[in-house]
């Protein structure tokens, strides 16, 4: 299959398996079956792949799950965005979020020995909204002297200013079609 249609699979998988649950986005659900999750992560893995990524990295907790299976699509390695509160040793870089869609802050953290200067590096997650955790990211990644080349995300709601101050947003599909 080429890049186009493995992303187009990507997007199909999302569409035919995305729910709401109780007013909420259940993006877990889609992910239940192998085939599903197969799908998704070829589809996220192939809007990255031009870019070149050395290393991946996903904020916890869906990007836990998502980003290590697009770095082994991809054949580079995974490295961990934690969120305040969890159990995270080495030598850390932390950066605060702005507010998220809840109106809530948190504090992200990165170990710096995980990253080199001058790797390029990819987020990906399973939806962008207000880009606050991934501008966060992203300060952690340059702190570190990589760069943050792009964010892959399932559902791309991104807004203006996520837009403004990150790289290329790329996602399966669009929040206003589901």
């Amino acid at each position: 299959m080429n890049e186009e249609d493995t992303i187009l699979a990507g997007r199909q998988a999302v569409l035919e398996h995305f729910r709401w649950f109780d007013g909420a986005a259940d993006t877990w659900s889609m992910l239940r079956s192998a085939e599903n999750l197969s799908t998704v992560v070829a589809g996220l893995a192939a809007l990255v792949e031009s870019e070149r990524p050395d290393v991946i990295i996903g904020i916890e907790s869906r990007g836990f799950v998502l980003a290590p299976a697009v770095a082994l699509a991809l054949g580079v390695g995974f490295a961990p965005v934690r969120k305040d509160g969890s159990l995270f040793p080495g030598p850390l870089v932390k950066r605060m979020t702005g507010p998220d869609y809840r109106g809530n802050r948190r504090t992200l953290s990165a170990r710096q020995d995980l990253f080199s200067p001058g790797q390029r590096v990819v987020l990906v997650d399973d939806w962008i909204e207000t880009g606050s955790q991934a501008i966060a990211a992203e300060a952690l990644v340059a702190a570190c002297g990589a760069l943050l080349v792009s964010v892959a995300v399932i559902v791309d709601e991104a807004g203006a200013v996520a837009r403004a101050e990150l790289p290329t947003i790329t996602g399966l599909v669009r929040a206003s079609e589901l």
